[in-house]
């Protein structure tokens, strides 16, 4: 009987073994880039627009924030970032205005 009972325990630990979370690669070392995935070593540049497109996301995202008087500033940097010149990159994206404004309590209400 205590080989059954071994043999069920072993057989478990088998089955626990194989399902659990296999441990990371270890870090490579300092000087070892060679070994390095690339992925690993470039980060995910961020997307980058064109003035019109960054133009016409800035518009669109006023639909986004209310028009009451305390939110007229977020309203105004969304409008500055669709009126710029073509050679000017903006300061701060639309969409981190538009996080702004609804974390101030300026996101549109919807009529549903």
């Amino acid at each position: 009987m205590t080989n059954r009972t071994a043999l069920l325990g072993l057989v478990a630990l088998a089955l626990l073994a194989a399902c659990s979370k296999q441990a990371p690669p270890p870090a490579p070392a300092a000087g070892d880039e060679e070994s390095a995935p690339a992925a690993a070593v470039q980060p995910t540049p961020a997307p980058t627009y064109d003035r019109a497109q960054l133009a016409k996301m800035a518009t669109g995202m006023l639909a986004l924030i209310d028009e009451a008087p305390q939110c007229q500033t977020f309203r105004d940097q969304l409008q500055a970032i669709a009126d710029a010149p073509e050679g000017a990159p903006p300061s701060v994206s639309p969409s981190a205005i538009v996080v702004q404004a609804n974390e101030a309590g300026c996101a549109k209400k919807t009529g549903k």
